[in-house]
Formats: structure tokens, sequence, C-alpha cells
């Protein structure tokens, strides 16, 4: 790999944040560098030091490059066994012994709105029990944050959706499109905000499900340290199925219940 780019990465970092107010210093360095190469590829430009002129003169182009470090490839109920525990095992715990049953989930990273909306479904279908419950989504895009409020899907993106609850929750539009009905899409709160700067706490789950992958290790010390002060007592962390705390300090504030699915639970301290 050309190392040029990521060695001249502190004008790219610099620029984002004068022109946005938000720091990307976070980020893999080589994630930066696929996403800069993206950008250059798109807008034609194959010099590196025009880039940066470039990104220097265009207050867009620096949206458009932080809009890119947000990867919205996603579909609903994603890994569908991770979606079979959290039915019939994680969420019949966490109500267990509860007089006045409530869910509260966060799903980070929620890119065009997939997982989200799968959240509320499966937590509208649980709460036959009649717990109350609410979702709340963020991500760094913008574009996708807007995509996932109208709730608007291609026939592609519901392959896991079974029969009954594309009846059940999906109407379909002239376009062929399936839209998330209301009452699913106003349990979702969704909020611009980069994980590492929400404050919102006392989660009963979070889902962070392929987003680590795009932060350096010594990231994941303080992103691990968030999710145990946001998550209340034996609350449930749900990684990607390409994660894992191994080689960190996770294993200090969770533990490992279900390593298939990678599902971890808060240590009571």
């Amino acid at each position: 790999m050309d190392s040029t780019i990521i060695q001249k990465l502190d004008p790219v970092i610099d620029e984002v944040y004068k022109k946005t107010g938000i720091s990307i210093q976070n980020f893999k360095p080589t994630f930066l560098e696929r996403r800069i190469m993206y950008r250059m590829r798109s807008i034609g430009i194959s010099d590196y030091e025009e880039y940066l002129r470039t990104l220097s003169s265009d207050f867009d182009e620096a949206k458009s490059l932080y809009a890119a470090f947000s990867i919205n490839v996603t579909r609903f109920f994603r890994d569908p066994l991770v979606w079979e525990k959290l039915e019939n095992e994680i969420l019949p715990n966490l109500v267990k012994n509860n007089e006045n049953p409530s869910i509260r989930a966060w799903s980070c990273g929620s890119a065009s709105g997939e997982e989200p909306h799968s959240i509320s479904i499966l937590l509208d279908e649980f709460s036959k029990s009649k717990i109350k419950y609410h979702v709340y989504a963020t991500d760094i895009n913008n574009e996708g944050i807007i995509h996932s409020k109208k709730g608007i899907y291609e026939k592609t993106n519901l392959e896991n959706v079974s029969s009954s609850r594309m009846l059940k929750y999906f109407l379909k539009d002239e376009n062929q499109k399936f839209n998330v009905k209301q009452e699913i899409k106003n349990k979702i709160e969704f909020e611009k905000i980069d994980m590492l700067k929400t404050n919102r706490k006392l989660f009963d789950i979070i889902f962070c499900r392929n987003v680590l992958i795009y932060y350096p290790k010594e990231v994941h010390q303080k992103i691990y340290e968030k999710f145990f002060e946001a998550l209340k007592p034996n609350g449930i962390l749900i990684l990607g199925q390409d994660e894992s705390m191994r080689g960190t300090n996770g294993s200090n504030f969770f533990e490992l219940l279900f390593p298939k699915e990678r599902i971890y639970q808060k240590i009571s301290k």
C-alpha cells in the first residue's frame, strides 16, 4: 500500500475540523486513506496534493468527505442468529421480575436505518407483554439519518424479513419500495452525532455492530468505557460478527455471554 496519504493525514484532519467542527482523528489511518481515495475518485482527482487544495478551498468537500466515513451497507435483521438469541433469551431475561418493564436500546452507526427499524419491530412484537420501549439511533452521516427517518427500502434490504413481518410492518408503494409503518418509526429517535460524543445513558441494550472496525484498538478502550457507563446494570452489548474484545480492555467491563453471536453483558462492579 502506498503510504503517502497516511503520512500526510494531518492536513485533512485539520481541514475537516476547521470546516465542520468535527474531529476525525480517532479513525484508523488506513480507513481514512480508503475514504479519501474514494472521494478523490468521486470528484475526478488523482493527485493527493491537488485534493488537499480542493479540500482547503471547498467547504462542501469537507462535509462530503466526512459523510463518506459512514458505511451504509446493511439489511434488516442482519445475522439472524443474533436476533433469535435476543428474542428467545436476552429480552425475556431483561424484563423478568420487573413490575413495570421497559426497554431502551441504542443503535450506534445506524447507517441507512435497517438496524434501528429491526430493533423497533422486534420490540414491538415483544411488547405483547405490555413493555414500553424506545430506540435511540445515531450516525455521523446526515444523509443516512435523513434516509433512515423516511424508512423506505428496496426489496433487497428485506431478505431476512419474514412474510408475516412484511405484512404487519411494511407498506408497498407505487414504486415497488417498502415503507416501514409509522408506529414503528415513531419509537425511534435519530440523531446525527459521533457515538463518542453522545451523553445518553441507562440503556438496556447497545448495538455497536461493524463500527469498531473503523477505529484503532486504543480508541476501543474509550468506547468500551463509554458503553459501560451508558448501560444499566447487567445491560447487553452486541458487537459485529467480525469484531471482538481481544487485545483490548473490554473484558474489564463486559463478559462474553454468547461467543458466536458476539453478545456481551455488563459486569457488575
